[in-house]
């Protein structure tokens, strides 16, 4: 089997599970999921166009037409992934130009630390929390909110309308800090799930009363002071972890939290210097109570795994300036472009590293499969022109050499 086929071979072996997947749109995606892979520059239907036997009328065509990524990238990760799994949101900044592109507004852009003008997607991942591996769920891009709903209403709103196939992933969603907020979190956890997050440094928290009952007439105490996160009550609190350099040492506790009007799991982290003093902290938090804070600390910094997809789509996939330098305007088109990017960096990553027990444990570059499959692309290409058989002995001897050609890793 060629490298070509490996990305086509576990494409189709999903795609015969989505017999609602008509028979041109299945051959249609055959063909463009290696080919993303193969071509050079720009990520756009007429360089599309020049590598394919499909004009670019066609790649218009195609991308208008919807497709249920989710279930694909279900099917993907529950295949792939270990049970041990949480789901990973984070929103992403994509630079995009021009008056007639649906969605263009001014969104934060993480990298320039600033507003910008261009396109924000919403990606939700899957991440293996025992081989430290996400793989790319669904993205869907924040257009023009109702009357009266909020940014974090509109996440909430995607995240929700997907949870029956997420649940099938994970019930544990982790998020960054800016999603630590009540009307998130009374969303997400009415629907069953359990938020995994971040709280401001001088986010407010309350011990919770232990004591016995006084027998007093009035409403009975529930709290027990202010928890200073320098100070810990070492009663309530326990160790959790620490740094084999003495850098950090976390604990645990159920507390409340005023600004979710609930209690909640936390823990909180102090910097240590190299006398011992404590620098700073950092408060991890989750809505489920019962969740150890040994698993907290493990879950929130896997949503890192995440920002791994936006680089390798951004950088070699046609997510980012590939977008920007791309022939799409309609919303419908975007979704399908930003989408098709990171499903191939999660198929190409299985197909060339997660199933193979031999580089599992070596670095994943999509720059270097990138590579490989550009080389044979156009090696069988020229080959081909010359009426030399592909099944050629020489060929196959020769093909290793050709495919490893410039490779950063060869």
């Amino acid at each position: 089997m060629t490298r070509l086929t490996k990305v086509t071979a576990l494409a189709a072996s999903i795609l015969q599970q989505m017999p609602q997947i008509g028979k041109w749109q299945r051959k249609f995606l055959l063909l463009l999921f290696p080919l993303w892979l193969s071509i050079r520059g720009r990520h756009n239907f007429a360089n599309l166009a020049r590598y394919s036997v499909y004009g670019e009328g066609a790649f218009r065509h195609n991308f208008a037409k919807p497709f249920d990524w989710l279930t694909f990238n279900r099917l993907l990760c529950l295949r792939s992934l270990g049970p041990d799994r949480i789901l990973a949101f984070d929103p992403s900044y994509l630079p995009k130009s021009g008056h007639y592109t649906e969605g263009v507004a001014k969104f934060w852009s993480g990298s320039a630390r600033q507003v910008r003008p261009g396109l924000e997607i919403s990606s939700i991942a899957a991440v293996d929390l025992a081989d430290s591996t996400a793989l790319h769920l669904e993205a869907f891009q924040t257009l023009p909110r109702g009357e009266g709903q909020t940014l974090l209403d509109y996440y909430a709103e995607g995240i929700l309308s997907r949870q029956r196939q997420l649940k099938l992933i994970s019930s544990y969603l982790v998020a960054d800090a800016y999603f630590s907020k009540q009307p998130f979190v009374d969303k997400l956890t009415k629907a069953g799930f359990k938020l995994v997050s971040r709280l401001r440094c001088d986010a407010r928290m309350r011990y919770l009363y232990q004591g016995t009952p006084t027998g007093k007439r009035g409403r009975p105490q529930k709290y027990d002071g202010r928890v200073n996160p320098r100070e810990l009550r070492q009663d309530v609190f326990q160790l959790c972890g620490k740094d084999e350099d003495q850098r950090w040492i976390a604990y645990s506790a159920v507390v409340n939290i005023p600004s979710w009007k609930r209690s909640a799991r936390v823990v909180i982290i102090h910097q240590l210097d190299e006398k011992g003093r404590i620098t700073g902290h950092r408060t991890l938090v989750s809505s489920d109570t019962e969740l150890a804070g040994t698993r907290l600390l493990i879950m929130y910094p896997a949503r890192f795994h995440q920002e791994f997809l936006f680089r390798d789509a951004k950088q070699d996939l046609g997510l980012g300036l590939g977008l920007e330098h791309g022939q799409a305007y309609t919303a419908d088109k975007i979704d399908f472009h930003i989408n098709a990017s990171l499903t191939v960096g999660s198929l190409a990553k299985i197909s060339h590293h997660i199933e193979q027990e031999e580089h599992r444990s070596t670095p994943f570059s999509i720059a270097d499969i990138k590579t490989e499959y550009v080389n044979e692309h156009q090696a069988l290409r020229i080959i081909s022109m010359f009426g030399i058989s592909l099944n050629s002995p020489l060929i196959a001897q020769a093909m290793p050499k050709i495919r490893n050609y410039g490779k950063r890793r060869a």
